[in-house]
């Protein structure tokens, strides 16, 4: 996994702090959700690359479109995420 930029480690981190691996998923609505009015347009590009790359994996729902992260990318994510964020505890193994 490349380095991440600030708004793509927004991203994870919300997918990461809401343990959206697998078998879980977040509307992508809900996913920007909370993120300030302005920043809102950069953060829905900086999803599309995490979706591009396969950083954050897309699912069709009912209610419209979800993403996840792929938990075999669980120990990357967690480093990227340990640059940008320095107070994340140690993942359990």
């Amino acid at each position: 996994m490349r380095d991440i930029s600030r708004e793509e480690a927004s991203i994870l981190y919300k997918l990461y702090r809401h343990r959206v691996f697998g078998k879980h998923h977040m509307l992508e609505d809900n996913l920007l959700r909370g993120f300030p009015p302005d920043q809102i347009a950069t953060l829905k590009g900086a999803l599309e690359k995490l979706k591009r790359e396969g950083t954050v994996l897309r699912k069709s729902t009912k209610h419209g479109p979800a993403v996840y992260l792929p938990p075999k990318l669980g120990r990357e994510t967690y480093e990227q995420l340990k640059k940008h964020y320095r107070f994340l505890p140690k993942p359990p193994h």
